[in-house]
This record gives structure tokens, C-alpha cells and sequence, in this order.
């Protein structure tokens, strides 16, 4: 067996499903391939087979523009067939949009003359084509019948309700089909009566029906119409369904290869398990050309290694345009696992894969050079001299690499082909970098910025961030990762960052990683950032001295010196305030409290519980709060030790309340400081499963609480806080 697994393509079948119904497929999420992929797939030149391009999702187009892939084709017979008098705009609309009550109305104004009061029906070229040009009746019967046969084989939401005797309905109008077959006179009509008779027995689940209709019906008829095609999808389906994989295999290869709308689905439906059926199946092949279809879906696997299945089809069909599509899904599918770890912080790969990919190279590049010695095509050989050259990059033999992209043309190369090959030339130039100087930077940055490719920038950011680290820039090296937000949030080497943003001149990437703080001020910022930082440590001076440099000034709501017995974060706050007001308010506080008031040293604890964050004035301190995990500013211990001098200054002057009140504030302070602890942390781990809060009570943190409970048991405030602090009330029982 290939690779010693069972080979198989994943994948459900439009046409084989298990039930009634031909559903849209589910959406995929797509991260941005752009990051990722360096060699250009469109290169093949070959849009027949974009879908199937490599993507990290089941498929390189959006599934939306597939299915208009298949109305498309439909289109384009239709309009054949009406002599291309109509527009595709008109027969869209009269077949994929209409309703059944439009179809009465059509039947009625073309066949039995009466009057259309409809606007939009009249304009359309169809209806009017078959009014003054050709009053074409089958052609309007058959589209009414299939019209009406819609809704049975098709829904848009998938989660709709089957609609009653769906089975009965289906073979029902099978059965019509078949007869309609019969007496229909045009070769055109004919045909899709018969394929509608087969696929209606298809999604009826009577598939011995299904392969006689299309034996009797279709099978006899001399037509390479794309719908015959469609039918023959049905019959492999319904084979399938009764065991006959490889029959089913070789009639979905055929599918695949005539019809552009049904390439997919095919693909998606052809399955063998087991080698017998891979050699039956390949025996039927009538040729060549089919033998190497059914190569190349095997081959298409996404988790396939392709050689043996290229070097299959080089034997058979040596310029095969199966060839470099494989090619090219198989390098694309390898930078994916080589590449990441080159241009991002995490790769998307195990050593395993990494391993296994660099040992399969050289072998992929074996076959490469014995492709391009009977090439004979110049486009053909340009891909794969180029597929040659980014072996050797990926392998990390850049000066290989240079030996291969010499032997290419370059005045013969498309335009596309130029501007890959300006991308590689690029990845080799900082392949080689050692050392990154100025004039360097900005000739690779230019360079990297005309080919408007996303990976390409994102391997340049990569190495110039390497480099950058190695030689001590370490402020370009974090911008080149890091943004505004990061250095709000992590706060790390403020002061390298000012002195980059302090330079007098700036390369072109020097001035990008500059925009990422800010477009005009990045300097100003910074300094801001700075002083928050300084104003958290305490140091009000250099605090006030950078605030005002930066002259930046952020208007913040509530007042800090308020205090809270229940903490209200997201409450409205009327009274605004800014941090150059808010260290004149420590100051003025700071000199009364050293005065011995008691008011002062409270909204000094006030201040200093809720600037952290667990109060409602977090944000003079940080920049961002998240409910799932505590931010930078969390120590309360300041606000504590304020509170705690507040209520012995209170109690010495009588007033138990107020000294109640502080010790409780005092005791919510002292909590937050125990939530921080590992003690806390692994007493909550080990009891939480049992249903026990005893971890809420470390005793070390809890010396106000008890201060609470044994001085000021016969306070207002003591008895409020029994009934609405869970903790305090459970502290006391």
C-alpha cells in the first residue's frame, strides 16, 4: 500500500450522499496563506485546476465560487443552445433564480399567449426570445419540470425540514423523466430529461436504478456534453453505494477529467481502499491520459507524499499538465512546514515532519532535474528550473540555490514568473546576511516592499529582527515582533525605545516599526508609557517631569480617593480627572498625612487600592484589564498599610465607625494581596474539589478580618459587613 496506509481521498460526495438531500458544504476557516506561501502556484498557468491548488483549508477557491462554477458551465450550454442571442445575466435569472410561480407565468405568455404582467419576466431576453424568435416549448417544459423537481434535490440551509414523501416524490418524478426522455425530439432536451431521471433515482437511494437509467438513457447517446459527464458522476455514486469502488473510482477519474464543474465533488467522491481495487481500476483506464487522472487524485491527497505518483505519470504522459500542479501543491506544502520556522515565532510543524520533509528533498529534486532534461516546453522548464533553485534555498544551500536560478532566461520569463524569481533572489540575499548596516536594510526593504509580497515581508522582519538582536538593537528587534499594544501591556525596555525613537534620521523600516507606536508622535508615547511606569513605582518627580515632556494628557473618569465597600469596576464615574492631577492630589495628601490626618491617610489608601486592579481607577496605572487574568498593577499592599494607619488614627480619635470602616477596607486590601500568593494558589487547588473555601482564610491574611471581629463587633459597620460580605460573615462563624 502506498506509504504502507490504506490510500484514500476524504471528502463527502455531491452526488453519492447517503441521504435525499444535496447540501451546501460547511464552511473553513483560512489563516492568511500569504504569510506562509513563497512559490506562486498560479505559475502552472493552468486555471483548470486553481481549486486544487495547496491551501491549509480542503481548497485554494472559496466553495461559493465552485458552485458558480458549475452554474457557469450550465450557462454556457444554454446559451449555445439558444443560439447566443440571450444574455447570461437573463438566463441566470430564468433559471437559477426564478420560482415555480414564474414558470407558470412563462408557460402561459409564451405557449398559450396570454398576457405577462410581470415587468421584470417581459424584459428579460430569454422570455423574449422565446416570444418573437423561436417559441420553443420543450425547452420551457423542461425547465418548469426541473423547477419543479428543485426543491426535493436541493436546499440551501441544510438544517430545513425534508419535505414530506421525499423518497416517493423523487422516484416519482423520476419515473416522469424517463418518459419525457422518450417522446423528447430535440438531442438537447432529450439529454437533460435523462439526466434528470438518473439523478433523481440517485437521491432516491434506488441506485441499481440509477446505473440502468443511465445505461439505457444516456449511455446509447453520441454526445461529450457536459451533462452526460454529470449523469456518468451519478452512476459512479450509485455504484459506490453497492460495493463497486474501483468501477466507481475510474468513472469519477473520467468526471474529473471532462467536467471543470464537477472536478471536485469527483475528487472528494473517488475512493479506493485496498491495492486490488487500485489495480482494477486502473486497468480499466482506456488510455494513458486516463491512467494518469487517476494518478494525479490520488496524488492530490493533502497528506500524500506526491513523488511516486509524478514519476507515474512522467512515465506515461511526460507533459502532463498533471505534472506541475503536483509540483507545485508539493512545494507549497512543504514551505508550510520549513518555511514558518524562518518567518514566524511558531512554526506549524513537529521535529518529525521537519525531519521527514528534509530528507524527502533531495529525493523531490532528483525528479525534478530528470524532468527538465526532455522538457521541451520554455514555460514548463522556467517552473521547474525554479522548483530546482528553491530545493536547494529550503535545504539551506543558498549558493545551490544561486547555480539553478543561473541556468533560467530571464528576457523569457512572464511577468509573474520575473517577479517570483525577484522574490527569490531576495529570500537568498537574506539567506546570506551576517551582519545588517543601514544602507543594507533600506536596499532589501526596497527591494522586499516592490514584490507586494506578505511572506516575503514577513521573512525579512524575521531576519532583520536576528540580526538587530545579535548586534544589541534591541528596540528595533521588538518592534520588528511587537506593536503598541504589546509594549502597553509587557512595559519592557521603555528606555531602548525612547532612544530609537529619539534618532534624528530613520530608514524606511525605521519609520515603518515607528508607526507601529504611533504615525506622528511615537516619541511622546513612549514617554507617556514611562511615566505610568514611574508613577506606579512611587516616583512622582521623574513621573511628572515625563508627563508634562510628553505633553500628553488622558482624561480619566471617577475620583480615586473615593472609597468602596463592594468594588464597582464598571460603574459610571462623572468626576474626571488626569495623572499629572493625580500626583499634585498624592503630594498635597502625602503632607497632611505626615501631619497625622487620619482623612488624608485614607484617600491615600483609597488611591492606592484603586489604581491597582481591583479598583474603579485602574487606568491610571495600566492600560488594559481583562476579567480572565489580572493585569500589571496588583499590589495593594501600599493601600493596606494606609488604611491600617487611617483606623489607628480614627480609633485614638474616637470615632469606631470610621476606624471599623478602615480596618474592613484595610481587610479587602490585605485579601487581594493573598490571591497572589503561591500559598494561596495550591491550598485552592487541593481543596476546591471537595467544596471546601477554607483556602480563602490563609490566617496571615486574614489579621483584619479578625481585627474586625474582635475590636469592632458592636459597630454599624460591623454588622452591615456581616450581611452583605460572605467571606467576612463565614470568617466569623
Amino acid at each position: 500500500m502506498k506509504n504502507l496506509k490504506l490510500w484514500f481521498v476524504i471528502g463527502f460526495n455531491v452526488f453519492a450522499l447517503c441521504n435525499t438531500w444535496h447540501v451546501e458544504s460547511c464552511a473553513y476557516f483560512e489563516p492568511d496563506w500569504e504569510l506562509y506561501r513563497f512559490f506562486n502556484p498560479e505559475l502552472s498557468q493552468n486555471s483548470r485546476f486553481r481549486p486544487l491548488y495547496f491551501s491549509f483549508s480542503r481548497f485554494y477557491e472559496n466553495e461559493d465560487i465552485m458552485k458558480k462554477n458549475e452554474q457557469d458551465e450550465n450557462l454556457v450550454e444554454w446559451q449555445t443552445y439558444m443560439e447566443n442571442k440571450v444574455s447570461t445575466k437573463d438566463l441566470e435569472a430564468i433559471i437559477y433564480k426564478s420560482t415555480q410561480a414564474d414558470w407558470d407565468k412563462i408557460r402561459s405568455f409564451v405557449l398559450l399567449q396570454k398576457t405577462l404582467n410581470d415587468k421584470k419576466l417581459a424584459e428579460n431576453s430569454v422570455v423574449q426570445y422565446w416570444a418573437t424568435q423561436k417559441k420553443d416549448a420543450e425547452a420551457i417544459e423542461y425547465l418548469s419540470f426541473a423547477k419543479k423537481c428543485e426543491r426535493f434535490v436541493y436546499k440551501e440551509n441544510p438544517w430545513d425540514e425534508t419535505p414530506p414523501n421525499a423518497q416517493e416524490n423523487l422516484l416519482a418524478y423520476s419515473r416522469e423523466a424517463e418518459k419525457r426522455f422518450a417522446s423528447a425530439k430535440d438531442a438537447f432536451i432529450k439529454l437533460r430529461y435523462g439526466y434528470q431521471a438518473v439523478r433523481l433515482a440517485h437521491y432516491a437511494q434506488d441506485f441499481k436504478r440509477t446505473i440502468l437509467l443511465y445505461d439505457n438513457l444516456l449511455e446509447p447517446l453520441k454526445t461529450e456534453n457536459v451533462v452526460k459527464y454529470w449523469a456518468l458522476a451519478h452512476k459512479a455514486g450509485a455504484l459506490q453505494k453497492m460495493g463497486q469502488n474501483a468501477l466507481s473510482a475510474y468513472l469519477f477519474a473520467v468526471v474529473f477529467e471532462k467536467s471543470t464543474a464537477k472536478r471536485i465533488s469527483s475528487f472528494l467522491s473517488c475512493k479506493i481502499f485496498n491495492d486490488e481495487d487500485w489495480k482494477k481500476a486502473l486497468s480499466l483506464c482506456k488510455n494513458n491520459q486516463e491512467k494518469t487522472t487517476l494518478f494525479f487524485i490520488r496524488g492530490i491527497h493533502p497528506q500524500n507524499l506526491v513523488l511516486p505518483e509524478m514519476m507515474a505519470i512522467y512515465s506515461l504522459v511526460p507533459e502532463s499538465d498533471y505534472l506541475d500542479m503536483l509540483l507545485l501543491r508539493e512545494i507549497n506544502k512543504i514551505e508550510m512546514t520549513l518555511m514558518p520556522l524562518k518567518s514566524t515565532e511558531s512554526g506549524f510543524a513537529n521535529t518529525d515532519q521537519i525531519a521527514l520533509y528534509r530528507a524527502y528533498i533531495p529525493k523531490l529534486k532528483t525528479f525534478v532535474q530528470q524532468y527538465l532534461r526532455t522538457a521541451k516546453n520554455p514555460q514548463k522548464q522556467a517552473l521547474w528550473v525554479m522548483a530546482l533553485g528553491y530545493c536547494d534555498y529550503l535545504l539551506e544551500k543558498p549558493q545551490e540555490a544561486r547555480k539553478s536560478f543561473a541556468l533560467l532566461k530571464k528576457e523569457n520569463l512572464s511577468a509573474e514568473a520575473q517577479k517570483q524569481m525577484q522574490i527569490f533572489e531576495t529570500m537568498l540575499e537574506l539567506a546570506e546576511l551576517n551582519i545588517l548596516e543601514k544602507d543594507m536594510e533600506e536596499k532589501i526593504y526596497q527591494k522586499v516592499v516592490g514584490t507586494q509580497s506578505k511572506a516575503l515581508k514577513e521573512l525579512m522582519r524575521a531576519t532583520f529582527a536576528r540580526l538587530y538582536d545579535r548586534q544589541g538593537e534591541k528596540a528595533k528587534a521588538y518592534l520588528s515582533h511587537k506593536d503598541l499594544r504589546d509594549i502597553k501591556i509587557e512595559q519592557k525596555i521603555i528606555d531602548e525605545l525612547i532612544a530609537f525613537a529619539s534618532q534624528e534620521s530613520y530608514t524606511s523600516y525605521e519609520k515603518e516599526l515607528l508607526a507601529k507606536i504611533d504615525g506622528k508622535k511615537p516619541k511622546a508615547i513612549l514617554q507617556e508609557i514611562k511615566a505610568t511606569l514611574l508613577l506606579r513605582e512611587g516616583n512622582l518627580d521623574e513621573a511628572e517631569k515625563l508627563f508634562k515632556q510628553s505633553g500628553i494628557t488622558l482624561n480619566l473618569e471617577g475620583d480615586p480617593t473615593s472609597d468602596e465597600l463592594i468594588d464597582c469596576i464598571n460603574c459610571p464615574r462623572k468626576k474626571p480627572y488626569t495623572k499629572l492631577q493625580l500626583i499634585n492630589q498624592i503630594r498635597s495628601l502625602e503632607a497632611q498625612a505626615r501631619k497625622g490626618s487620619a482623612e488624608a491617610n485614607h484617600k491615600l489608601g483609597n488611591i492606592y487600592y484603586n489604581t491597582t486592579y481591583f479598583g474603579h481607577a485602574w487606568q491610571a496605572m495600566d492600560y488594559f484589564r481583562s476579567g480572565a487574568s489580572l493585569g500589571n498593577h496588583t499590589d495593594c499592599s501600599k493601600a493596606q498599610e494606609y488604611y491600617e494607619k487611617a483606623a489607628q488614627l480614627y480609633e485614638k480619635a474616637g470615632n469606631r465607625e470610621m476606624a471599623a470602616r478602615l480596618t474592613f477596607l484595610a481587610a479587602k486590601a490585605e485579601q487581594n494581596q493573598m490571591y497572589l500568593t503561591d500559598k494561596f494558589l495550591k491550598a485552592q487547588k487541593e481543596q476546591i474539589a471537595s467544596g471546601s473555601i477554607n483556602y480563602l482564610f490563609i490566617p496571615e491574611y486574614r489579621t483584619n478580618f479578625q481585627n474586625l471581629k474582635s475590636k469592632y463587633r458592636n459597630t454599624q459597620l460591623y454588622r452591615n459587613a456581616l450581611k452583605e460580605c460572605y467571606y467576612f460573615s463565614y470568617f466569623v462563624r
